[in-house]
């Protein structure tokens, strides 16, 4: 910075003699033109950089969820396909039709006379169920 000087004249007034005047040289020193310990524009500056960096991080982590939730919406939309499959196939291999022909493949035989045991309790209760 460059030293200035100011030259301060008092003004004159008509009823003095004209003469010469002493002129005061005033050194002024030099305006520091910061704020405290930060300048304001730095704290501006650092606002906005901060602003800006967590706005892309919050715009890249919704899409990071986005994605991992279109994936598992397509996971589920998979298993509920492969469950309505297993369903269809477990009602196939319930079918009559088909333990008559597993049957048929395992040389198995009709029964012809079907006895049926009935079974009695060990312990008496008093009452006797028949």
């Amino acid at each position: 910075m460059t030293k200035r000087t100011v030259v301060i004249r008092k003004k004159t007034y008509c009823w003095q003699p004209k003469t010469k005047r002493k002129t005061e040289q005033v050194i002024l020193a030099p305006k520091n033109h910061s704020a405290g310990f930060i300048s304001p524009v730095f704290v501006v500056l650092a606002c906005t950089l901060f602003s800006g960096l967590f706005y892309i991080y919050s715009v890249n982590q919704t899409a990071v969820k986005g994605i991992a939730i279109r994936s598992a919406e397509q996971e589920i939309v998979k298993q509920k396909k492969e469950n309505e499959i297993l369903k269809i196939r477990e009602a196939e291999l319930k079918s009559l039709y088909n333990i008559e022909e597993s049957s048929k493949q395992l040389n198995m035989a009709q029964s012809a006379n079907i006895k049926y045991l009935e079974e009695s309790p060990s312990v008496a209760y008093g009452n006797v169920i028949r």
